[in-house]
């Protein structure tokens, strides 16, 4: 193969075909390049040419200036000095392919981090290629920080080869050692080796602004506060009159050294900030001297951290905040810490933190699917603008199961993280979701409703990525079995914690706890972090865990509704609430707090939450838990229900809550107890409660009377096989809306026991109950739970049930003859208002049907019998007198009341088909005696 600027001989054979020898003559070569005529590249002399033999003509052609395809021609006596016979044939032509030469050229230069920061090492990526079609050989190909010309420092070298019309990359790792600008230049061919069409192409450059290398952390008031200098690319900028270095206490604690500026403005200025990157700024406020001062924290004039602070209650105040990367667009910026007044603005410590923070605008335009090249995104679900595209309208949902998920990898486990999300629907049922971190509940549960956004925050546990450093964030919906979705996803490394250690608002009441604690099942480890949280989800107390499986003494503070502005923490007689790592804790025992200040044993178990979700009709429903919840108040245990239930009935107490919690009796709710709860509106509604699971065969103590008890399998049984452990100690056991009287086995309307259903049971004696361990039932607990509550649909009758009823039961004659199957009994108030209802499905009696009693605290009120007032009933739309009268009252006992339609002058009545869950035949004709208009 030839390349352009070889020398290429061009030899031409002649010919003598005449009949005397061709004395000396010459020869002469041209080429033809691709644009342009035919040059003359060379002359060759012969002596002679033989009659009938040959001679060579020969020159060494240098190819420069031709490429491709070129057509080289050569000509005997272009003169025409010799006479020949034949002056036709003196010329022959010939192509010659001719490749272009190499071209070095350096198209990218390209970085693994387009944003490094000093003292990290990044690798540079130098791509080289060649624009000819011939290969280049090895040559150096060099990469400097700066101009060669102006004494670049070189930064590394290779020898890299490339094909013809190819091209090759050369890595280098770079470690800068200063921020700011620099500009990296690439040079090809470095000692001019290869022959190339080009020389003056060989080199590129890009510029690379490097950041610090943070986190720059501030004592001010030490030796580690240092002035603001260009070459230092940060520091305190004393501007007016000098600032003033001063101490509280010993000042040997960070927050006791401090900077102050008698004119109010304390001062910082930090470069060489990354408009890529994301920074925390930590400030540590504190004054000692009593003034009161009210501080702002401003960056670049814009107030970054709100309200303002008040330094007047002599606490410290460690604050942080995510800074807005348009506040740094230029790579700087100014941070004042402003007090108006003669005392001036105070400063302990001011830290700047280059973190991790990697966000999903769910749906939108900024939602990577993962791995893709920045090592997060979502795994499933799809994405959807139809509610719009902002960032907090624009949704990714999994329409394929009840679970989306995101992932996130190469997680420091050096650092801790929070978990970020927002919730927003425009349309559509109201979804409860849970936040799950690698499988696990967290606790969290958040009510999407069209129009109201939820924003939330979940705290990562060290051990959900110690390991691995992978982390899968689940949301997960309970009310239905797909549509989980989510609208904005963000993971942000913390740094006030790692900084400044577990804070909690100091005030002079208080009391301690200590114990043991568990994640997840196992030991808590060193640098899990206790958490102690009021009602009002502040945090009240805080420990980081030193020693393996043990916590405290922890100070879990009061509130100080003195302070201005006030200062959260616990008030006298409530629970207190405990998380581990962020994940909620249940407590043993319970801890209520009072400013006691004494040492309390509290055993913490975190982590393995799990959720229970129960289908609530509207009105009364009887519900049980079978989870333990964390944080057992009434309105944190029914919060998914948001403002949809009035009250709350226990066998103790009461919970009404639109009233002073003070007048509320009933103030928990745990597993293994019954509860009556009223839902409000005219919709149905998921009840999801969260805890840690409770054994099936826990162990429920009873005593004589009748107790409400909660149902611990997470399987359906049949009753008698669900309370075989008290078999023989118990009177009656009812549901919302039916009876079981192992006295009144055929007239018993409850068969068989669910989960997340309440029960009231009378018993004869005190007793344990303990449900079979394990063992399957009729039906999964998933379906019994999602049957919930039937409400207002008792046997095919429409009837609201309230807590008040009385049992009745019977024999039913029509005619003489026992009632068919179908036939239905009313029980009518003195008001016409039917309160209980039963369709015969054993001819000849009904029962045990419940006769609910009125209930006018609700709003409607609903309708039902008043105590003493009279039984009616109706069969089949006629009304009967019973065997004996029974005036209503509350009792829960059951009562034996006959009935019957004795057979008159016959009218045929004819009554319709009647349904529930199956079919019942049509009922035949009956026989009265006499008919009401209804009939």
């Amino acid at each position: 193969m030839i390349t352009e600027g070889d020398i290429v001989p061009i030899t031409a054979t002649l010919h003598n075909a005449g009949p005397l020898a061709a004395p000396p003559l010459t020869v002469s070569f041209y080429a033809t390049p691709t644009l342009g005529s035919g040059v003359l590249i060379g002359t060759a002399f012969v002596p002679n040419v033989p009659v009938g033999g040959m001679s060579q003509a020969s020159i060494a052609w240098n190819t420069l200036g031709f490429t491709g395809t070129v057509p080289v021609r050569v000509v005997i006596d272009p003169y025409n000095r010799i006479a020949e016979t034949n002056e036709n044939n003196n010329a022959a032509a010939a192509n010659v392919t001719i490749r272009t030469r190499p071209d070095l050229q350096i198209p990218a230069i390209s970085l693994s981090d387009p944003e490094p920061v000093a003292g990290q090492p990044v690798t540079v990526r130098v791509t080289l290629r060649s624009g000819g079609q011939t290969a280049a050989s090895t040559s150096a190909l060099a990469l400097y920080d700066g101009n060669p010309a102006s004494s670049g420092l070189l930064l590394g070298e290779g020898t890299p080869a490339v094909p013809g019309e190819g091209e090759t990359a050369l890595d280098f790792t770079w470690t800068p050692t200063t921020p700011g600008l620099h500009r990296l230049f690439a040079v090809g061919d470095r000692n001019n080796v290869v022959n190339e069409f080009d020389e003056g192409n060989n080199q590129t450059w890009r510029d690379v602004y490097v950041g610090f290398a943070g986190p720059l952390l501030v004592d001010s008031g030490t030796a580690t506060d240092p002035a603001y200098s260009p070459g230092r690319g940060y520091g305190f900028v004393d501007e007016g009159q000098p600032d003033v270095i001063a101490t509280c206490g010993a000042g040997s604690r960070p927050e006791e050294t401090l900077r102050r500026d008698p004119e109010g403005r304390v001062v910082y200025r930090f470069d060489h900030m990354l408009p890529g990157h994301f920074y925390h700024l930590d400030v540590t406020l504190y004054e000692c001297d009593g003034a009161g001062r009210q501080e702002t924290v401003k960056v670049d004039g814009n107030q970054v951290i709100s309200p303002t602070v008040d330094l007047g209650d002599g606490q410290v105040h460690r604050l942080s905040t995510r800074l807005d990367p348009a506040l740094y667009a230029d790579h700087v910026i100014s941070v004042t810490v402003e007090a108006p007044g003669i005392d001036g603005a105070v400063v302990s410590e001011i830290n700047l933190h280059d973190v991790d923070y990697r966000y999903a605008d769910a749906g939108g335009t900024n939602d990577p699917q993962y791995p893709g090249s920045r090592n997060y995104g979502w795994l499933d679900g799809v994405a959807n603008t139809a509610w719009g595209t902002l960032p907090y309208k624009s949704v990714r949902v999994d329409q394929s199961d009840n679970e989306l998920r995101y992932r996130f990898d190469s997680l420091d486990p050096a650092e801790r993280y929070n978990v970020h999300l927002t919730f927003w629907q425009g349309s559509g049922a109201t979804r409860i979701q849970k936040v799950q971190l690698d499988g696990a509940d967290t606790g969290t549960t958040v009510n999407v409703e069209t129009g109201v956004r939820r924003d939330i925050t979940v705290a990562v546990p060290l051990t959900a990525y110690e390991n691995d450093g992978s982390l899968v964030v689940g949301i997960v919906r309970t009310n239905a079995t797909t549509g989980a979705m989510v609208n904005e996803v963000a993971l942000e490394e913390e740094t006030l914690s790692v900084s400044a250690g577990c804070v909690a608002p100091f005030t002079p009441s208080f009391t301690e706890a200590y114990g043991s604690v568990t994640l997840n099942g196992q030991p808590a480890p060193a640098g899990a972090v206790v958490q102690a949280v009021s009602p009002r989800g502040d945090t009240v107390g805080c420990f980081t865990v030193t020693t393996g499986g043990q916590y405290g003494l922890m100070r879990i503070y009061g509130e100080d509704p003195t302070a201005n502005p006030p200062i959260p923490g616990m008030r006298a007689g409530e629970p207190v609430a405990f998380r581990v790592d962020g994940a909620s804790a249940v407590a043993t025992p319970l801890l209520y707090w009072q400013d006691d200040r004494a040492a309390h044993r509290v055993d913490l178990a975190a982590g393995g939450v799990q959720g229970q979700s129960i289908l609530l009709a509207p009105g009364w429903n009887l519900i049980s838990l079978r989870v333990e919840p964390p944080a057992p108040l009434v309105n944190q245990v029914l919060s998914s229900l948001g403002s949809r239930y009035d009250r709350v009935l226990s066998e103790t107490g009461v919970h009404v809550p639109s009233l002073p919690a003070v007048y509320n009796t009933l103030k928990e709710l745990h597993s293994k107890q019954g509860y009556y709860l009223r839902l409000t509106g005219s919709t149905s509604a998921n009840l999801l409660a969260e805890g840690l699971p409770v054994a099936a065969n826990t162990p429920i103590m009873l005593h004589r009377g009748w107790n409400w008890i909660g149902y611990l399998p997470e399987a359906t049984l049949p009753v008698t096989q669900a309370l075989q452990s008290i078999n023989g100690l118990y009177q009656r056991v009812l549901s919302l809306d039916k009876t079981y009287d192992p006295a009144l086995p055929d007239f018993s309307t409850l068969k068989q026991m669910e989960p997340g259903q309440g029960y009231l049971i009378y018993m004869n004696q005190d007793a344990t109950l303990t449900y079979p361990a394990g063992g399957a039932g009729a039906q999964g607990s998933k379906g019994a739970e999602e049957q919930g509550s039937k409400g207002a649909e008792v046997l095919g009758c429409t009837v609201q049930p309230t807590p008040y009823a009385t049992p009745v039961y019977g024999s039913m004659l029509v005619n003489g003859e026992p009632a068919p199957a179908g036939t239905r009994v009313e029980v009518l108030t003195p008001r016409n208002e039917v309160a209980g209802c039963f369709v015969v499905e054993q001819s000849g009696q009904y029962g045990l049907m419940h006769v609910y009693g009125a209930d006018l605290t609700a709003n409607p009120s609903i309708p039902g019998f008043q105590a003493g007032e009279q039984l009616r009933f109706r069969v089949n739309g006629i009304e009967v007198m019973p065997t004996r009268p029974l005036a209503w009252q509350d009792d829960k006992t059951p009562h034996r009341i006959d009935l019957g339609v004795m057979a008159g002058q016959p009218h045929r009545l004819y009554l319709p088909l009647v349904k529930e869950e199956r079919t019942y035949r049509t009922i035949a004709e009956l026989t009265v005696v006499n008919c009401s208009k209804g009939a």
